[in-house]
């Protein structure tokens, strides 16, 4: 890597770095949106008198059978939250190396 590449470097990846933040809390909002929804359709469950199970067991198993899709848009959601988080650490990361390289080779003005 040339001082020209890590300087280029040094001008771009902050930039991608803010756009992953974003993107990462971005996606945690729509997981947040989805465990709520989820949440809401057990109580409307529970209030509606569906679920009359006798123990926790019962009781989830006749949740499951209503929530099923809810549940499913639950897991997407928090694995693409932690794939933003993946790709968040590493650009950070990836800046962090890039600027400890551009100190090794550029000498400091003095």
């Amino acid at each position: 890597m040339n001082r020209t590449e890590v300087l280029l470097l040094l001008q771009q990846l902050p930039e991608e770095l803010r756009e992953a933040e974003a993107s990462y809390y971005s996606a945690l909002g729509r997981l947040e949106d989805a465990k709520l929804a989820l949440r809401a359709k057990e109580c409307e469950l529970f209030s509606l008198g569906l679920i009359t199970g006798k123990n926790e067991q019962a009781r989830e198993a006749e949740i499951w059978q209503h929530t099923y899709e809810l549940q499913r848009t639950v897991l997407r959601a928090r694995m693409h939250a932690d794939q933003c988080k993946v790709e968040y650490d590493y650009l950070h990361n990836r800046l962090d190396n890039t600027q400890l390289i551009a100190q090794l080779l550029l000498p400091e003005d003095q």
